[in-house]
């Protein structure tokens, strides 16, 4: 019986310019909602949307200033 196969790798090198440059509409989601341009659920929406930009930034800087394996494992 063989064993797992290794899964290939889909994103080889992240690029962190552009964390900073998707803060920008989710931040305006967040003030139209809140000074009431649009509806408040909008402001809740850009909150959750906050919370996935922040654990998807982690990941990125995680797998950015990870090392890598020295060679591959058997």
């Amino acid at each position: 019986m063989s064993g797992p196969k290794s899964k290939e790798v889909l994103i080889r090198k992240v690029d962190l310019i552009w964390y900073p440059l998707a803060l920008v509409p989710i931040l305006a989601l967040f003030l139209a909602g809140a000074y009431g341009y649009l509806p408040m659920l909008v402001a809740l929406f850009a909150v959750f949307l906050l919370f996935f930009w922040l654990f998807s930034f982690g990941f990125a800087v995680y797998s950015k200033f990870r090392k890598p394996p020295k060679e591959p494992r058997q």
